[in-house]
C-alpha cells in the first residue's frame, strides 16, 4: 500500500530519479491519501479560525510564531505577498504537489519553452516577447469584465500571468496542483480544442503510440519547492540580502524551480484546479528534476471514464464560466501579430528582454517588426489594439459573476495585515475614483 513517509515521500530513495510503475491498486491508495489530505487541510483551517475568533483558545494554546505563521499560510483566506509583486488570497493548502500528464513525454516544460527550443538566442527573445505581449493583451481584455477590476479594487491583486497560463496562453510557467484528483484527471483525460473542454481517452488515443499507452504522475512534498512553506531554502538564503527596486519577474529565471500558489482569482479555473505555477525559464525538464517522484501507469478507457465521472465530467477542474463566451476573442489574442507600443514597452521592461541582444527599445521594435510569426509580419502601432466584447455578450459574461458574494468561495474569512488593507483601499480609489 502506498503511503507518505515522515518526510512526505512515497518511495524509498526518492532522489534516485526512477520511474515507478503503478497500477489501479496504487492509484486508489493515492485517492485515499487525497481524502486524508483534505481532512488535514480542514483541520488546519478550523484551528486557525478558532484561534482568530476565540481569544481564550488563542491564549491557552501558545505556539511558536513560525508554526503559527505556517498554519495561517496553509489555510484559505490569507493575504500573502509574493516575491513577484502580487498579493494573493490563499485557498486551503495540502502538503503535496502533483502534475498529471496523459502520455509519457520526453520533456515536460512550459509551452513557451517548447516553442523556444532549438531557436537562436535572437529568435528565442522575440518569441518570449510575443508571449509576454499576448498575455498583457489578455489582461487588458478581461479588464472589461466587471468582476476583474472589482476584484483588484476590493479583494486582492490579480496574477494575470497565471490566468493567462490557465486560459490557453504560452508562458514560462508549468502547472502543478496540490490535489491528486486534479492531477489524475489531467493524466487520464484529453483536451478537445474544438469544444474547449475535456473528454475521456478513447482506445485510439491510448494506442496512438508507445508513449500514449501510459499516463504519468509527478509528485513532490510541498516543503521541497513551495514558496509558502520555505522551500527551496537555498533560494531564500541566496536572495536574503537582495536589494531591489522592483519585484522579481517570472521571465528572469530568478524564481525558477519554486512553486507559487495562484490563490483565488476573479476567474475560477485556477482555484478549481487547486492550481500552482512553477516558473521554468531556465530550469531543466521534470524528467531530469530529481525533486519529483515519477509514477507511470497503463491507460485504459475504463479508468479514463471513471475519473471523468468522478470529476463531474470535468466540471470540478474546468468549470463552465462566463469567460468561455469570449473564447473566439481569446484565441484571436493567442495568435495576435499586432501590438501597441504600450505592449512592446511592457515586454521590454517586464519580459526580461536580453539587453545585449536588444540594447534599446528601438532595436527591440526593429527586431519585432522584421519578424514573422505564423506567416504574419509583426506590427507595432502607437494606438492600443482593441479587443472589444459586444454589449450583449458582455452582459451574459457578467451574469456569471455579478451579484455573487465573492467571499463565499473564500469561506468568508480573510486574514489581512493593516498595511495590505490600506493598499487595497488605495487601489479602489485608483480604479473607481472613490471607496466602494
Amino acid at each position: 500500500m502506498l503511503a507518505f513517509d515522515k518526510d512526505g515521500w512515497i518511495f524509498s530513495n526518492p532522489l534516485e530519479n526512477k520511474v515507478h510503475d503503478i497500477g489501479i491498486t496504487e492509484l486508489n491508495d493515492l485517492l485515499h491519501l487525497a481524502y486524508e489530505e483534505d481532512c488535514w487541510s480542514k483541520g488546519v483551517r478550523e484551528n486557525v479560525k478558532q484561534r482568530m475568533t476565540d481569544p481564550a483558545i488563542r491564549n491557552s494554546q501558545r505556539l511558536d510564531w513560525f508554526v503559527e505563521d505556517l498554519m495561517i499560510k496553509n489555510t484559505g483566506g490569507t493575504v500573502i505577498s509574493m516575491p513577484f509583486g502580487k498579493d494573493i488570497i490563499t485557498f486551503n493548502s495540502n502538503r503535496h504537489f502533483f502534475r498529471g500528464e496523459n502520455q509519457q513525454y520526453s520533456r515536460s516544460v512550459p509551452s513557451l519553452l517548447r516553442k523556444m527550443s532549438g531557436k537562436t538566442a535572437y529568435e528565442a527573445e522575440i518569441l518570449k516577447a510575443i508571449a509576454v505581449m499576448r498575455s498583457f493583451q489578455f489582461f487588458k481584455f478581461i479588464w472589461q469584465i466587471n468582476v476583474v477590476p472589482y476584484w483588484e479594487a476590493k479583494i486582492s491583486d490579480i496574477n494575470f500571468d497565471a490566468l493567462a497560463q490557465h486560459y490557453g496562453f504560452d508562458t514560462c510557467l508549468l502547472d502543478l496542483t496540490n490535489d491528486f484528483r486534479s492531477a489524475l484527471f489531467f493524466a487520464t483525460c484529453k483536451y478537445d480544442y474544438t469544444t474547449d473542454s475535456y473528454r475521456p481517452l478513447s482506445k485510439a488515443d491510448i494506442e496512438k503510440s508507445e508513449r500514449s499507452k501510459y499516463g504519468v504522475i509527478f509528485h513532490t512534498p510541498n516543503w521541497v519547492i513551495d514558496y509558502l512553506n520555505g522551500g527551496p531554502i537555498s533560494w531564500h538564503m541566496e536572495h536574503i540580502n537582495d536589494k531591489r527596486d522592483r519585484p522579481y519577474t517570472f521571465y528572469s529565471g530568478d524564481l525558477d524551480g519554486m512553486a507559487f500558489q495562484i490563490g483565488y482569482q476573479p476567474l475560477m479555473r485556477c482555484h478549481h484546479q487547486s492550481g500552482y505555477i512553477m516558473p521554468m525559464m531556465k530550469s531543466r525538464c521534470l524528467q531530469e528534476d530529481a525533486r519529483f517522484e515519477k509514477m507511470r501507469f497503463l491507460q485504459s478507457e475504463e479508468l479514463s471514464n471513471q475519473v471523468f465521472e468522478m470529476m463531474d465530467k470535468g466540471k470540478k477542474v474546468f468549470p463552465n464560466e462566463g469567460i468561455k463566451l469570449a473564447l473566439d476573442t481569446l484565441r484571436c489574442i493567442q495568435k495576435s501579430s499586432a501590438f501597441s507600443e504600450d505592449d512592446m514597452s511592457y515586454a521590454y521592461d517586464f519580459g526580461e528582454i536580453d539587453k545585449k541582444i536588444f540594447p534599446t527599445i528601438d532595436d527591440f521594435k526593429k527586431g519585432l517588426c522584421n519578424y514573422r510569426i505564423n506567416g504574419k509580419a509583426i506590427n507595432v502601432q502607437k494606438d492600443e489594439i482593441e479587443y472589444h466584447i459586444d454589449s450583449a455578450t458582455l452582459e451574459k459574461i457578467n451574469e456569471h459573476y455579478d451579484g455573487k458574494n465573492l467571499l463565499d468561495m473564500i469561506g468568508n474569512m480573510i486574514n489581512v495585515y493593516p498595511e495590505q488593507k490600506r493598499y487595497r483601499e488605495q487601489r479602489c480609489i485608483e480604479i473607481y475614483g472613490r471607496k466602494i
